[in-house]
């Protein structure tokens, strides 16, 4: 099966307990069937205290629920209890695949690393040069992909071209990035894929209303990960937009392309994806005024792509209230 991930995936080294912002804290891991299964086979007193501490969530998921914030597992050094004493084999799937974030699309896979995380986080802000992705083969079979993926991928790889032609200024290609998008919506919505290819840019319809301070306070109405959130993009809203490096926005716009747009497979709502690459530039740019950028990113991340709920009411937000043309104005 083929793989692709970014250029610099192989260079990830997990901080453990020197991390800033661990991710065993805040977040109730779920743990999976056959680590439920092991752990109730472990012996001695963690055998014991996995027992005892394994609990059923309100969606009837197994899980550690967090004892004053944090994963009852994690030491006060910041390391995983069952990870030094058993392995790390022995942690749950989400445990050991964090922070990736793995999409298979049949006949082909692609992982990227969360950007929420410290380390992952600085490699995708620590170059300036364009973000590229490296392919290779593994020995698992493939499965057939949905027929969609034949035109869909041709038209990522246009979009990211766009979004990385540095003879334009950022903001006209974020612009003509949301325009093909469009274009190539009207192509699936029409049962027309194979048009995508050929499409050219749409028209972006006038803006109805201002996209800022109203993106922020939608953020701030969302399920909360960090309790300073709503304060964070408070102040941002309140804060003069400071200039931020245009390769490390155009690097972050790639990251959260190439991430999300394929996924239009599932439901052929690729105009929604789109709207969120330019959605994520546009509010951590603002964001970096408050708390620099490498940390608005963070932040977005961790508040949007670790929560399904929230991804889903932003992508739902994108397609009825915050528009193409509402995303444009604010480009200009």
């Amino acid at each position: 099966m083929r793989v692709t991930v970014p250029d610099y995936y192989e260079n990830f080294r997990c901080l453990a307990g020197d991390c800033p912002h661990t991710c065993c804290e805040k977040w109730e891991v779920v743990i999976d069937e056959a680590s439920a299964a092991f752990y109730e086979t472990v012996p001695g007193p963690l055998g014991e205290k996995l027992r005892s501490a394994l609990k059923k969530d309100q969606d009837g998921d197994l899980c550690f629920p967090l004892n004053g914030g944090r994963c009852p597992f994690l030491d006060s050094e910041n390391l995983c209890e069952i990870h030094k004493e058993l392995g790390e084999e022995a942690t749950s799937v989400t445990c050991r695949e964090h922070p990736r974030f793995t999409e298979d699309y049949g006949s082909f896979r692609e992982v990227t690393l969360s950007a929420s995380c410290p380390a992952a986080n600085a490699l995708l802000l620590g170059s300036e040069a364009p973000l590229t992705f490296h392919t290779f083969e593994t020995e698992e079979a493939e499965e057939e992909g949905d027929e969609w993926l034949n035109y869909l991928l041709p038209l990522r790889s246009r979009l990211l071209d766009i979004l990385t032609d540095r003879s334009c200024p950022l903001e006209a290609r974020l612009a003509s990035f949301l325009s093909l998008a469009l274009s190539a919506q009207n192509c699936l919505d029409d049962d027309r894929p194979k048009a995508m290819n050929d499409a050219a840019e749409a028209p972006i319809p006038p803006a109805e209303d201002p996209l800022f301070p109203a993106a922020l306070d939608f953020l701030a109405s969302l399920e909360v990960l960090d309790a300073d959130w709503p304060s964070l993009l408070e102040q941002a809203a309140a804060a003069e937009k400071t200039p931020q490096p245009e390769a490390l926005l155009e690097r972050i716009a790639v990251y959260f392309a190439f991430r999300y747009l394929l996924k239009a497979v599932n439901d052929g709502d690729l105009l929604s994806r789109a709207e969120l690459v330019v959605f994520a530039v546009l509010v951590v740019e603002r964001l970096a005024a408050v708390c620099g950028l490498p940390e608005a990113l963070r932040r977005f991340s961790a508040e949007i792509e670790h929560d399904d709920d929230n991804l889903e009411a932003l992508l739902e937000a994108l397609r009825w209230d915050f528009g193409p043309g509402e995303l444009a104005a604010a480009l200009e």
